[in-house]
């Protein structure tokens, strides 16, 4: 009698390791992990008043391109603009966290949409991406970005 209920039990224990190997073989594909921006702003920064900072997939000679009145009307256009991977409010004198989704290709464009833009109010950010980067927003507006990697990637 052993031997009939053994058999069956294999079978059985073959047949449920044969559905989760394909079950995790048919699963779709990760999405790549939120690039993560902490931004940190003096509060002088745009003389104390709120602003924005807007973050883009593009390329090079696009971001070369762009003029702040281009990338003011993509940030709030209806309906939006898909290159558009963010929109963020910042408040002087704060730290925010902002995450957005990594784009498959391309460059990221940070834009910061001062009161009174001066010559740096933009930031390219070429592949491959850091997952975390430090936004320092200084109080003559001018912008510094660090890239926060981890110990082990110095090896």
């Amino acid at each position: 009698m052993t031997t009939t209920i053994l058999p069956s039990f294999w079978k059985t224990v073959l047949a449920l390791l044969l559905a989760a190997l394909l079950a995790a073989c048919s699963s779709d594909p990760k999405p790549p992990p939120l690039l993560t921006f902490n931004v940190r702003a003096n509060v002088q920064a745009n003389n104390g008043d709120l602003f924005y900072f807007v973050v883009r997939n593009v390329n090079e000679k696009q971001f070369m391109l762009d003029s702040y009145q281009d990338i003011a009307d993509k940030a709030f256009a209806s309906p939006a603009d898909p290159a558009v991977l963010g929109v963020f409010s910042i408040v002087p004198g704060t730290k925010q966290e902002c995450a957005v989704n990594q784009p498959a290709q391309g460059s990221v464009g940070l834009y910061f949409l001062y009161t009174r833009p001066g010559s740096q109010w933009k930031k390219l950010l070429s592949m491959p991406f850091d997952l975390k980067y430090t936004v320092n927003l200084k109080s003559d507006n001018q912008i510094e970005i660090l890239e926060t990697r981890p110990w082990y990637s110095w090896f």
